[in-house]
């Protein structure tokens, strides 16, 4: 009797102390998923030796050094669906969302990279309509030096304006260096000017011919991204082949696209109609996106704490800085509350994980689910057609993560 009363003693005691030691939460064995053909290995990151993967991954970096819209109009805190944000790598893709004249003058003065990002002072429901709302585009293209990028910065301009007899030539206040054009009583405008070894290009939308608001914008656009720039390193042109495929072993923690094969870094655009960037939608796969340019790839109009985004296509991994940020923006109410989507099951054994369906469909990206799943500082948002090769992706990307830790 004394024994056992010791030893009730003893458990009662215990039982509201605290261990030593670190917490580690049940995670489901890897293998025990239902990944269907997904792996759950990390590839090896293959080594660079592509120009032309250079450009697209100096491209990305260029997303550090391009203005947020609302640096040249505070009002401009809304992105669109096509033209948000997007890296512009070659002549070819530069002029889908510039006017295709201008094609010969970035091929001529040899364009190196590219980059734009898109806002308006309204949120946008597909393309965005000229004359609704107020709208900037910025497209930040790179040159191999600064003759090159003042040459083609006058031809870019005169060319574009050559394309209607209706084009005037504009002055943009402080800008001397700078050529714009406008048709009168069409509320937009097109300037373009040099900075070094940089082209920056801006098209200005407003609700009203107001010539004035659009110089201004344009003026204000110049300023902030010429201040920008300063601060930015661009990686020497002998040196864009050397360009790491994967940082921070991003990439290798985001299931790929197709089973075991490296996501190379590419740009594929969508024109829904040419109109200076406004219609055009990229869908890039095999990059990574870093502070500045997760921040305009992303949701603009809510706080974030994301450190890095690496994109494959329709799946993209965000890093944040430690678990707890990456809990709060997995918690986020506003995550999921879209008109056009309902709650879907999510997999099973898989935790932390919530899904949706899209209710309408749009042609363009046939992809009915999306499930978040966050692991540690990671959240991952991933894609598909149906229900099942959703979930079957969803536990691959889980098992991913537990392999790479």
């Amino acid at each position: 009797m004394a024994a056992t009363a010791v030893a009730v003693l003893v458990l009662v005691l215990t039982a509201g102390c605290a261990l030593q030691g670190h917490p580690v939460p049940a995670n489901p064995n890897p293998k025990a998923l239902d990944v269907g053909l997904n792996s759950i290995e990390p590839l090896e990151v293959p080594p660079n030796d592509n120009e032309s993967y250079g450009r697209t991954l100096e491209s990305v970096r260029m997303a550090e050094a391009i203005i947020d819209p609302v640096e040249a109009d505070a009002s401009l805190k809304f992105t669109f669906e096509t033209g948000g944000a997007m890296p512009l790598p070659t002549p070819a893709k530069a002029t889908r969302v510039l006017a295709k004249s201008v094609r010969p003058v970035l091929e001529r003065y040899g364009m190196l990279a590219g980059f734009m990002v898109g806002g308006a002072d309204k949120e946008q429901i597909g393309p965005p309509v000229i004359g609704r709302s107020r709208l900037l585009t910025v497209v930040l293209l790179r040159f191999p030096d600064a003759a090159a990028a003042r040459q083609a910065a006058r031809e870019m301009d005169a060319t574009d304006a050559a394309a209607s007899p209706d084009n005037v030539s504009v002055a943009i206040p402080d800008q001397p260096s700078a050529s714009a054009h406008w048709r009168p009583n069409v509320p937009t405008l097109a300037a373009t000017t040099a900075h070094e070894s940089f082209v920056i290009s801006v098209l200005v939308g407003h609700t009203s011919p107001d010539l004035a608001v659009l110089t201004t914008v344009a003026r204000q656009a110049f300023e902030a991204q010429s201040t920008r720039l300063r601060d930015y390193s661009a990686t020497p042109r002998d040196r864009l082949a050397a360009l790491p495929l994967d940082s921070d072993g991003m990439l290798a923690r985001l299931i790929a696209e197709v089973p075991g094969r490296w996501p190379f870094p590419t740009v594929a655009m969508t024109d829904y109609e040419q109109n200076a960037g406004w219609q055009v939608a990229a869908t890039v796969t095999g990059i990574v996106y870093g502070l500045r340019g997760a921040y305009l790839y992303g949701s603009r109009q809510r706080p974030s704490s994301i450190e890095l985004t690496a994109v494959n296509g329709w799946n993209e991994l965000e890093r944040y800085p430690d678990a707890v940020a990456a809990r709060r923006a997995f918690s986020d109410p506003a995550r999921g509350q879209e008109p056009e989507l309902r709650v879907a099951p999510t997999p099973e054994a898989v935790p932390d994980v919530r899904c949706f369906e899209q209710l309408d469909v749009p042609p363009q990206i046939p992809l009915r689910f999306t499930c978040s799943l966050m692991h540690g500082r990671y959240i991952a948002l991933i894609r598909g057609r149906d229900l099942e090769s959703t979930h079957q992706r969803v536990a691959a990307q889980l098992g991913l993560l537990l392999n790479s830790e």
